[in-house]
């Protein structure tokens, strides 16, 4: 995916995570973003965090300011949220966890410099995590994403791509509920 597909992969994304929130209202999933950041803000988390945001996330970020409980309970950072502290302290235990999605290299202490991630969604338990990794950045801006869902880690070629990775989980819960509904309950004896 490139360009605008990550609008793309976004719409998929929502479509999909309202019929699994029909399928199963009790998922703690929120359908409605944020509304837009200023450029002012973005030029602001741009500063702190010292690095500029891939091109796909900048455009997100001025339709959608964050997005409460995004994925997993993991809500999308606003701009203002972007480059503090909490969140870079969250995104390096994560690197250190058992299930890295980096290469091994790159979590290694003799490596450096060490990879910087760009933390950009989290949930309140730290166990869902996604940040984009600035030693990763393509021709066109864009940066790999890596992320932790309990403890799993899997990476990305970019937000775009990410976004497709999601579109695809859900797709998956979604099926899974379907076929659980299709199967017949056994007669209690």
């Amino acid at each position: 995916m490139s360009g605008d597909s990550w609008r793309h992969a976004l719409g998929e994304f929502r479509n999909t995570q309202s019929a699994l929130m029909r399928a199963a209202p009790y998922r703690d999933t929120g359908l409605v973003p944020n509304p837009a950041a200023t450029a002012d803000q973005i030029v602001a988390a741009e500063a702190r965090l010292g690095h500029r945001l891939p091109p796909s996330y900048r455009e997100f970020l001025q339709l959608h300011n964050g997005w409460p409980r995004f994925f997993e309970g993991a809500s999308m950072l606003s701009a203002s949220e972007l480059g503090t502290r909490s969140y870079e302290t969250l995104a390096r235990a994560a690197i250190e966890a058992a299930e890295s999605p980096l290469a091994p290299e790159a979590t290694h202490p003799a490596f450096r410099p060490r990879p910087t991630l760009i933390p950009f969604a989290v949930d309140a338990q730290a166990t869902t995590l996604f940040a984009f990794n600035s030693q990763r950045r393509h021709r066109d801006g864009e940066l790999e994403v890596v992320a932790w869902v309990s403890e799993l880690g899997v990476s990305a070629t970019n937000f775009s791509d990410f976004l497709g990775l999601l579109v695809r989980l859900c797709q998956h819960e979604l099926e899974d509920l379907r076929a659980a509904d299709r199967v017949p309950l056994g007669r209690i004896a």
